[in-house]
């Protein structure tokens, strides 16, 4: 596969339902082991903890954050580890197409996730491709304010001492790409979802290199 140029220095990617296919299920575990952790921890039913996790994911980005503000919890490591499935390989397979797609990439390729890296790089590992990535940014690295908190996005571009307008940023949300936006940045939307077209969106990770090559052409 042949490298290509293109606009962009570097590439930040999220992780989770962007470099594997949000149909697998990881999600799906996760939001249920979140969903009992906060129905356990603030005495609530099941159906509660999810209503009140989309009352207030928009607000602080991830439901963690929500529970140190509004709630108290200060035992994060036991929170990641109850809800971060250790068994990826039940869902997520070894992506040699991917892997040979990223290698033929000249951007420098980093990770910018709302998860942890332990996370992180458990999901990379399973795909075969944690190599290939020069930098992780996860959510402990930002002050537990990640995404879409606009500082999280500045303390990625500060550490790497590069610039939004000469970065690409993929991400499964909309509401990620923004503050990007904001920011000069160009943002990338990945899945199948229904989109509002405020981004130029592709469907799996694996049609990457041709919108860079589009990208070239233009």
């Amino acid at each position: 596969m042949g490298r290509i140029n293109s606009p962009f220095s570097t590439i930040l990617f999220d992780v989770d339902n962007t470099l594997y296919d949000a149909e697998c299920g990881v999600e799906t575990e996760m939001s249920r082991r979140i969903d009992e952790f906060v129905s356990d921890y603030l005495g609530v039913t099941k159906d509660e903890s999810r209503a009140l996790r989309a009352e207030y994911l928009p607000v602080y980005g991830t439901t963690l954050r929500w529970l140190q503000v509004c709630h108290n919890m200060t035992d994060t490591g036991r929170y990641m580890n109850i809800v971060h499935p250790v068994n990826l390989e039940d869902y997520i397979d070894r992506n040699h197409q991917l892997r040979e797609m990223l290698q033929s990439l000249t951007q420098n390729l980093v990770v910018f996730t709302n998860g942890p890296e332990f996370h992180a790089r458990r999901v990379l590992k399973t795909l075969g491709i944690e190599d290939l990535f020069t930098r992780f940014f996860a959510l402990e690295h930002m002050g537990f304010q990640g995404k879409p908190c606009e500082s999280a996005y500045k303390l990625v571009l500060d550490s790497l001492k590069i610039k939004a307008e000469e970065t690409l940023f993929l991400d499964d949300k909309e509401v990620n790409l923004d503050a990007f936006h904001r920011m000069g940045g160009f943002g990338l939307l990945v899945g199948q979802g229904s989109a509002t077209g405020r981004y130029p969106q592709i469907r799996t990770i694996l049609e990457l290199k041709d919108y860079l090559e589009q990208e070239v052409l233009e």
